[in-house]
C-alpha cells in the first residue's frame, strides 16, 4: 500500500478548507454592496500511471481558482443605462428649477402671467380717469411690480447657471479622481495577477467596478479588460485610462468663468454627447438656460418696445410729447432685456406718463383705448406670428414638455436599472441561505476526508507495526 491515499484525503481537506474559508469570506461581505459572491473552483488532479501504465489511478482535488459569480454582460447594460440616467437626471433637475423660476402653476398668484395682466388692467382703470394721479400712480407701481418681477427671474436663471457651472468643475475633479484611482487599482491587480498564476485580485477587482459603475453615471465611457488584466476606459475613442497610464481632463473657462473640458493631452477641447451627469449639466448650462432666457429676453423686449412705441404717440398732462415708458443700460431703450429693463425714472412724476392724442387735452386717454389694448391682442413676428398671451403660454408648454419629457425618462431609466441590479443580486449577491447551505455540505466533505485520513492511517500503522511483530 502507498500514500498515495494520504495525499488524497489531504487534498481534499485542503479544498473544502478553501472553500470554507470562501464563504466565510462572502458572509462577511453580505452587506458591502460593492462586493461579488465569490466561489471555489474545484478540479480534479492529474491522474497518475501505474502497472506500466496500463491504470490510472486518480490524486486528489486542487482548487483551480477563487471565481467572482458576475455577468459582465449585466455591468455592460447597467453601465450604459446608467449612463443615460445620469444625464437625463440632470436636465430634469435643471428644468424644474427653470419652471420654479417661471412660478407658473395654477395655484401661483405670484408669476409673470399674473403680474403681466395687473399691469394691463392699470392700462384699462387709466382710460377711465386719464387725468387722475392716483390711478397713474398705481400704474406706476405695477409696472415697477413688473419689471422687479422680470429682473428676479433674470437674476435666478443667472444663479441657476453659476450654479451649475461649480456643480461642472466639481464633477470634473470627481471625473479625475475616479481615473486615478481606477488606474492604482489596475496596477495592483495587473501585479497580483501575474501571468501563468491562478490566483485573482477579486476585492480589488470589485473596488474596481464599483468605480467604473461611478465613472459612467457622470461621462458616456467605453471600456474593456487589457491582456494584463488592466481596464482600458476610452471616451469618444480616446483613451482616459490604459493600464497605469491616466489622461485626466483638463477644465479651461472662457471670458465668463465657465468651465469647458479638454484632453490634458492635446488641448483639445472634448466633443460633447448625449450622455453622463456631466455632459448633461453642460449642455443644460449652454444650451437649456440660454433657451429660457432667450425666449424671456425676446418676450420681454417686444413688451417694451410695444408700450413705448404707443406712449411716443401722446401727450402727458402738462402737454409734452411722452417719453418712453421703459428703459434698458441705453438711453434709448434698444437694449431691453429681462436682466435690465426698468421704468423710465421721468415717469415718477405721474403728470409725464403720456397717454393724451391731444397735449390740450388732460383727460385724454385715447392712446390707450387707440394703440395700447391692441397691443393685447397684436400678433408679433417677433413672438413667431403669435400675441403676448399666446407666446407667453406656450413658452411654459415647452418647459412643461421638456421637464416631463426628463421626468419620463428617468422614471423609465430607474426601473430599467432597478431590473438589472436585481439580476445582478440574483447572481452576485451574497444569500446567507445558499452561504450556510453551501457550507454544510464542505463541512460533511471536509470531515469525511479527515475520517478517510484516519482509517488509511490506521491501516497503515497496522500493517507497518503490528504485523511485523
Amino acid at each position: 500500500m502507498s500514500f498515495g491515499g494520504l495525499y488524497i484525503s489531504v487534498s481534499g481537506i485542503k479544498a473544502n478548507e478553501r472553500s470554507l474559508d470562501t464563504i466565510s469570506h462572502n458572509i462577511a461581505n453580505v452587506n458591502n454592496a460593492d462586493y461579488v459572491r465569490q466561489n471555489a473552483i474545484h478540479a480534479f488532479s492529474r491522474y497518475r500511471n501505474i502497472e506500466n501504465g496500463s491504470i490510472q489511478v486518480g490524486t486528489g482535488v486542487n482548487v483551480q481558482e477563487i471565481r467572482q459569480m458576475r455577468d459582465e454582460f449585466l455591468d455592460l447594460k447597467y453601465r450604459k443605462e446608467n449612463t443615460i440616467l445620469g444625464y437625463w437626471q440632470s436636465q430634469g433637475d435643471i428644468l424644474g428649477e427653470i419652471e420654479a423660476v417661471f412660478n407658473e402653476k395654477t395655484d401661483s398668484q405670484t408669476g409673470l402671467q399674473d403680474v403681466l395682466n395687473e399691469f394691463w388692467d392699470g392700462w384699462d382703470e387709466l382710460y377711465k380717469e386719464a387725468d387722475s394721479l392716483t390711478i397713474r400712480g398705481v400704474l406706476h407701481e405695477r409696472a415697477i411690480s413688473l419689471t422687479e418681477t422680470i429682473n428676479h427671474m433674470s437674476d435666478q436663471l443667472n444663479s441657476i447657471q453659476l450654479d451649475l457651472n461649480k456643480e461642472i468643475l466639481n464633477e470634473a475633479e470627481k471625473v479625475n479622481t475616479l481615473l486615478s484611482q481606477i488606474s492604482e487599482l489596475n496596477s495592483k491587480i495587473t501585479m497580483t495577477e501575474s501571468p501563468g498564476s491562478n490566483i485573482k485580485a477579486n476585492d480589488f477587482r470589485d473596488e474596481r467596478n464599483a468605480l467604473i459603475d461611478e465613472l459612467s453615471e457622470l461621462l458616456p465611457v467605453d471600456y474593456y479588460e487589457s491582456n494584463n488584466h488592466g481596464i482600458v476606459v476610452s471616451l469618444n475613442g480616446r483613451d482616459l485610462i490604459n493600464g497605469e497610464y491616466s489622461n485626466p481632463i483638463e477644465i479651461k473657462k472662457d471670458s465668463r468663468g465657465f468651465g469647458y473640458l479638454y484632453w490634458s493631452d492635446t488641448g483639445e477641447e472634448i466633443q460633447q454627447k448625449e450622455g453622463g451627469r456631466l455632459f448633461g449639466y453642460i449642455h443644460a448650462r449652454d444650451v437649456v438656460i440660454d433657451k429660457y432666457r432667450d425666449k424671456l429676453n425676446i418676450f420681454v423686449k417686444t413688451i417694451a418696445d410695444g408700450i413705448n412705441e404707443c406712449v411716443k404717440k401722446g401727450y402727458d398732462l402738462e402737454g409734452n410729447p411722452g417719453v418712453s415708458f421703459f428703459l434698458g443700460n441705453l438711453p434709448d431703450g434698444s437694449d431691453i432685456d429681462a436682466s435690465n429693463i426698468r421704468v423710465n425714472p421721468e415717469l415718477s412724476n405721474f403728470n409725464k406718463i403720456a397717454v393724451s392724442t391731444d397735449p390740450t387735452e388732460r383727460g385724454n386717454g385715447e392712446i390707450i383705448k387707440k394703440y395700447i389694448d391692441d397691443l393685447k391682442d397684436k400678433k408679433f413676428s417677433e413672438l413667431d406670428g403669435s400675441t403676448f398671451e399666446v407666446y407667453y403660454r406656450n413658452v411654459i408648454l415647452d418647459l412643461g414638455i421638456d421637464g416631463n419629457q426628463a421626468s419620463t425618462i428617468v422614471q423609465n431609466q430607474n426601473s430599467l436599472l432597478k431590473e438589472i441590479s436585481d439580476r445582478k443580486s440574483s447572481i452576485s449577491g451574497v444569500s446567507l441561505e445558499e452561504e450556510i447551505t453551501d457550507m454544510i455540505n464542505y463541512q460533511h466533505s471536509y470531515i469525511a476526508n479527515t475520517r478517510v485520513f484516519n482509517v488509511i492511517d490506521e491501516m497503515m500503522d497496522l500493517i507497518i507495526n503490528r504485523m511485523v511483530q
